[in-house]
């Protein structure tokens, strides 16, 4: 609540597009969200870029004079909601300007502290986690498709703390016990980054590039395989980190993205690796699993997935992938 009575969310409704890129300032916004600049330039902040794959040199310059952003290796730049609609993956103009606006206020710490960590790179300090519970987090699986059933089985919340305000999001932890942290504005990773891996002792291998997809395979009964383990890579430069799981005998399906870098490792795997199946092709005309997810509701009954997972688990039916 502002000062004046007035609560952050009605402040940013009652901004413009030009009022916000004016009043906030990038890098602020971006210190925000756990990113800080690996040098400082006169006017020019040096950062990793955060919008594309890690990177080893900082390309990603922003110039508080003028308060606009460039990525040298992307070759595009822009102003703050520019910045922000490709950081939360979101193309709402009027929805990224309410997540600039709003601060994120929606935590809700545990009673008791399960462990604290922290995280120096990224500046985040874990300081408990637990059943997802949030009602910010709710809101976000179900803009997801995602029921909470299906993320509390698989995934945690994580409340944190990021240059002294409170936050959370939903955490799946890897195999090196990084966590990778999702929410409606923010994705980044508790080092150190690695591949997760779930292990059903089965004899196929299903590949993912991020957990969200992982989540919502478990909302398509059309897509679900049985007798199968699961990998996911949390991003495409994980790839050298998975070869022990894709040298292993016995098909792999892969479910990635619809996009330059998806079809870059699916294209790598199927020539380094055997039995190799491609599964972009049922969800072609779009981005990625959730994004297919989210686009054909009108094609699932998202109650009756819900129901099989609840039930059956891994074993639901595998529909039209019975033959595999």
């Amino acid at each position: 609540m502002e000062r004046n009575g007035t609560t952050a969310g009605e402040k940013g409704k009652a901004m413009n597009a030009k009022q916000i890129n004016q009043s906030y300032k990038i890098v602020a916004f971006l210190a925000r969200h756990g990113f800080r600049p690996t040098s400082v330039k006169g006017n020019n902040y040096w950062y990793i870029s955060m919008i594309r794959e890690p990177e080893s040199r900082a390309s990603f310059k922003v110039d508080t004079r003028k308060n606009l952003w460039y990525d040298h290796a992307l070759g595009v730049g822009g102003n703050l909601i520019d910045l922000a609609c490709r950081l939360f993956q979101n193309s709402d103009v009027k929805q990224v300007m309410r997540l600039i606006t709003d601060g994120l206020s929606s935590f809700h710490p545990q009673k008791t502290e399960v462990w604290l960590r922290q995280d120096v790179s990224s500046g985040l300090r874990i300081t408990s986690e637990g059943i997802i519970e949030s009602d910010y987090l709710l809101r976000y699986l179900s803009s997801r498709g995602i029921s909470v059933e299906v993320a509390r089985k698989y995934c945690f919340q994580v409340n944190y703390e990021n240059n002294g305000r409170e936050y959370d999001a939903i955490g799946c932890r890897n195999r090196a016990g990084g966590i990778e942290i999702r929410s409606a504005s923010f994705k980044s990773c508790i080092a150190p980054k690695d591949v997760s891996y779930i292990d059903n002792s089965g004899n196929k291998l299903l590949v993912f590039e991020g957990f969200m997809d992982f989540l919502s395979y478990w909302m398509l009964p059309v897509f679900q395989i049985s007798d199968a383990n699961f990998l996911i890579l949390n991003s495409t430069s994980q790839l050298k980190r998975a070869h022990e799981f894709l040298a292993a005998p016995g098909s792999k399906y892969l479910f990635l993205d619809n996009d330059k870098a998806g079809f870059e490792t699916a294209a790598y795997m199927k020539h380094n690796y055997p039995n190799v199946i491609d599964m972009a092709v049922m969800y072609a005309c779009c981005k990625d699993v959730n994004d297919f997810l989210t686009q054909n509701q009108h094609l699932n009954d998202q109650r009756l997935a819900v129901a099989l997972v609840r039930e059956k688990g891994p074993e639901a039916p595998e529909n039209a992938l019975r033959t595999f």
